[in-house]
């Protein structure tokens, strides 16, 4: 059985200053770190899947956004973390894409390439349309408090699990000894 952890970004594993264009600005929430190698220690894959409209606002670029998912895998890296994938929606919401969360074209694709459990995985997020994504997915969302704490209001979803940070949500998901469903 394959299991997976796909998280948020911005608000979720880095700290949250909006359209981020500089890699110098990529800071690790406290806790993340230790809850992603939790995870990873128990064996779920660690997937980023991130809106960033920035790019298609034409705030910034797509080298920058290289840039940045270099400098945040270089910050995981010093901390003995890898990444399994990250994906990157450049979308604005106006696109209708199935790429832009909630929509589930990355996660599906990583799923079908990695022969991936969906039922058996997790979705964590600080936004609503993480959650969304959770349930389109059939996952388990888990809601953490950092960044917008799902204060953003777009969706009309409740969550699996309300936690604190990553730390917290990695010991929701320890909690599972098979994953959810076992």
């Amino acid at each position: 059985m394959n299991r997976c952890v796909f998280l948020d970004r911005d608000g979720t594993v880095i700290v949250d200053r909006g359209y981020l264009s500089d890699p110098g600005g990529i800071e690790l929430i406290p806790g993340a770190a230790e809850g992603l190698r939790l995870m990873s220690g128990a064996g779920y894959r660690l997937v980023i899947i991130s809106n960033q409209s920035g790019v298609g606002r034409g705030l910034f670029g797509e080298d920058d956004l290289r840039a940045m998912d270099e400098r945040l895998k270089s910050l995981l890296a010093d901390e003995g973390i890898e990444l399994a994938a990250a994906y990157y929606c450049i979308h604005t919401e106006g696109d209708r894409c199935d790429c832009r969360k909630p929509g589930t074209a990355f996660a599906r694709a990583f799923a079908a390439e990695h022969d991936i459990t969906l039922y058996r995985s997790f979705t964590i997020g600080d936004k609503t349309s993480d959650v969304e994504m959770a349930r389109n997915l059939g996952c388990v969302s888990i809601l953490v408090a950092t960044g917008k704490g799902g204060s953003d209001g777009e969706y009309e979803v409740e969550p699996d699990f309300r936690v604190a940070d990553l730390l917290e949500a990695a010991r929701v998901i320890l909690g599972f000894p098979s994953g959810p469903c076992a």
